[in-house]
Formats: structure tokens, C-alpha cells, sequence
């Protein structure tokens, strides 16, 4: 593998680390759920369960990731401290 490229996957890796795609994530999913909700209340179509279960897990697999970046920021400063 190149400097270049080892370089572009540790600013990826950061990136993903920093918990910032997974807000952008978050917000797409709750987004989904949302209209889902409006979908069912304004219309009379009824949206599947899968497509319901997608979109909570989503939001439950955003939030996890979330926390897992949370706890290695928190790791990575105790070692820093340390």
C-alpha cells in the first residue's frame, strides 16, 4: 500500500472515529421513521413491519456506534494521560 494511501485510510479511520457520520446517519434513520409515522397517520397505507424494524434498527445501530467512538476517545485520552 502507498503513503497516500495508508494517509487517505488513517483520515478515514478518524473521521469514522470521531462519531460524526453516524450523527448524519442518525438523523437519516429518524428521518425515515418519521415520515413512516406521517405516511400511516395522513394516508391510509400501511407501511410494512420490516420496513419499520429497518429503520429502528438503524437508529439503534447509529446510537451503539455512537458509543463505541465515545468510549475509544475516552480510552485514547486515558492513554494519552497516562
Amino acid at each position: 500500500m502507498s503513503e497516500k494511501n495508508k494517509q487517505r485510510m488513517e483520515k478515514f479511520v478518524a473521521l469514522c472515529n470521531s462519531g460524526k457520520p453516524w450523527y448524519v446517519f442518525l438523523v437519516l434513520f429518524s428521518l425515515l421513521l418519521a415520515a413512516n409515522a406521517l405516511l400511516e397517520l395522513l394516508t391510509e397505507q400501511r407501511v410494512k413491519s420490516w420496513v419499520w424494524l429497518l429503520n429502528v434498527a438503524g437508529i439503534v445501530g447509529c446510537v451503539a456506534d455512537l458509543f463505541h467512538c465515545k468510549n475509544l476517545r475516552a480510552a485514547k485520552a486515558e492513554d494519552e494521560n497516562a
